[in-house]
């Protein structure tokens, strides 16, 4: 079943940078540890969580110590895709370009909070409601965060097949053409 799932861009991206940072098990993606490698100076404040880049690849990022553990590493993650991929002054920028930078960032948190290819690596119980509390239980996320990335990886995989049944059927007919 996984042989058909198909990783988006910003998908294949941060696993990509996971695996550049040498990100390989659940208990690896911590504030501390993605902070350390990527050299980003961690401050936990009153303030809404914000991340900047004060020169070319240092960065700062504020931390709302108002939150709870759990939701503040889900928002350094929201943060870290906004620094990595959203450089620059957002000003002058309409308002539909932010918000597909946000969006990103949201997408951004399922692929970084609970990666494919651990998951894939993981043997997740039948039932659904089973596998989403393992799931939050391995990832340290809430139970509404994994129920979203495992409808995710059930349409990827739906949609994979079907791709590959239509691949099939068009193969069919060309090799009728042919026989004709």
């Amino acid at each position: 079943m996984h042989s058909y799932y198909q990783m988006t861009a910003l998908e294949k991206w941060t696993e990509d940078l996971y695996e550049r940072l040498e990100i390989v098990k659940p208990a690896q993606i911590s504030i501390a540890y993605i902070a350390e490698r990527l050299n980003i100076w961690v401050h936990y404040l009153d303030v809404r969580s914000k991340g900047i880049e004060a020169s070319a690849g240092m960065y700062s990022m504020f931390i709302d110590n108002r939150l709870p553990e759990e939701l503040q590493r889900l928002e350094f993650l929201h943060e870290l895709c906004h620094l990595l991929r959203h450089a620059g002054s957002h000003t002058l920028m309409p308002e539909q370009f932010t918000q597909a930078e946000k969006d990103e960032s949201e997408r951004f948190i399922l692929y970084a909070a609970m990666p494919y290819s651990m998951i894939s690596k993981m043997t997740l119980p039948e039932l659904r409601e089973d596998a989403i509390q393992e799931l939050a239980a391995a990832f340290q996320v809430p139970c509404e965060l994994a129920l979203q990335r495992i409808d995710q990886i059930q349409r990827r995989v739906f949609q994979g097949q079907l791709i590959a049944v239509m691949e099939r059927n068009e193969d069919r007919k060309l090799i009728h053409r042919h026989i004709r």
